[in-house]
């Protein structure tokens, strides 16, 4: 029956998914979405029809395949990007040391910030280069050496999918006494070289699964790292900062349940509820792994699509460069393109009657981020963010 309920829905995903025709200046070029396959519907019904919907086999399938993508030993899945963030703010401050400051820049994705202000930081606005769209090092240096003594860390995100000289970024941070933390969610299947993957050098990197993605499990997100004692804090902080390390349904993985000491618990206490942290439950599903699992399959085939759109896209549009300055032809190492960047470089006509023409012509736009308007005063270098925007 199993077999037949699959094959069903194999079908059923084939009829759907059939590509429908495009006609120009009718059918809409979406800005972004997911690319799903008959094996992923496939592999989502065979989840759903095991009847384990928490943490199971697909997500010990999808972490070991994640740990394989990006070289790191410790994976903690969670349900979004977003809460990768918070995790790895929380756990890099609860680890390296809370001070008051955390560095990152003008052009981010709010919840790429957030973390800083819900953990108590103070963040630390710098610019970019908009040629490059990386951190402003010169920016980042001054910043590291005017706050000495007072820097936590730094959040720093691989936007759009263009690598930033992580090995630097990392030195003058870690020269400062502080973490780095590499938002890796445009970025996934990005290079700094032909063999390190994008987070290499960085203490903590974050993933998001949303379907605008390189890869989709509809919600979900994971934080990395390949520190022995960060890695149990950030599953311990996604767990509701429960000591024990049991996936669910397992009782005594370490073999010693109750017999752990505690000063101030009594003899014997249970130690798969024992919680030494102030955590979150930011778990992801099995039916999100399973999703996870199928699509991690195909992303080499997605980002050589990627990459092969994006040279395309700077092939045809390369005619408006006197008007417009379009992608990026200066970036580390191999990127994974997230989307193609353009910015307004004359007096001709405005960002937004840009968007306006594009939208009307049925072809989908977004901004690069967005604004913050916040009441709480932070140190700012002068991001030229306006400039960006325009």
């Amino acid at each position: 029956m199993k077999n037949e309920i699959i094959s069903l829905v194999s079908d059923y995903a084939a009829e759907k998914l059939k590509s429908k025709d495009f006609v120009p200046g009718k059918t809409r070029i979406p800005a972004s979405g997911p690319s799903l396959s008959q094996e992923d519907v496939e592999t989502l019904t065979e989840a759903v029809l095991s009847l384990w919907y928490t943490e199971g086999k697909y997500c010990a399938k999808f972490r070991q395949s994640l740990r394989n993508e990006n070289g790191k030993a410790f994976v903690t899945l969670c349900n979004s990007g977003s809460s990768a963030s918070l995790l790895a703010m929380k756990s890099c401050l609860e680890h390296f040391g809370s001070k008051d400051y955390v560095i990152t820049c003008g052009v981010n994705f709010p919840t790429t910030v957030a973390p800083i202000y819900q953990c108590g930081q103070i963040p630390i606005y710098i610019d970019i280069d908009p040629k490059t769209l990386t951190p402003n090092m010169e920016q980042l240096e001054h910043a590291v050496y005017t706050y000495r003594g007072k820097i936590s860390g730094a959040i720093f995100a691989h936007t759009l999918g263009f690598p930033f000289d992580e090995q630097s970024v990392y030195n003058t941070v870690a020269e400062g006494g502080g973490f780095l933390i590499s938002d890796c969610c445009d970025a996934m299947g990005a290079k700094l070289s032909n063999e390190l993957k994008v987070g290499f050098f960085s203490d903590a990197i974050t993933l998001s699964f949303f379907p605008a993605h390189h890869i989709t499990t509809g919600e979900g997100g994971a934080v990395l790292t390949d520190n022995d004692f960060l890695g149990p804090r950030i599953e311990s902080n996604a767990n509701w900062g429960r000591d024990c390390y049991c996936s669910p349904g397992q009782e005594n993985t370490c073999g010693k349940r109750f017999e752990h000491e505690w000063d101030k618990l009594p003899e014997g206490y249970d130690h798969k509820y024992t919680f030494t942290t102030l955590g979150y439950n930011l778990k992801m599903t099995e039916w999100q792994a399973a999703l996870g699992y199928s699509q991690i399959q195909r992303l080499p085939l997605f980002v050589s699509e990627r990459i092969k759109n994006y040279k395309y896209l700077l092939r045809n549009l390369y005619i408006f460069h006197d008007w417009i300055d379009i992608g990026l032809l200066q970036f580390v190492g191999q990127a994974s393109p997230f989307g193609l960047p353009i910015m307004v470089n004359t007096d001709a006509f405005e960002t937004s009657e840009l968007i306006q023409y594009l939208e009307q012509h049925k072809v989908s736009t977004r901004r690069v981020y967005g604004r913050y308007v916040l009441d709480r005063v932070s140190p700012v270098f002068d991001t030229g963010y306006d400039e960006l925007c325009d």
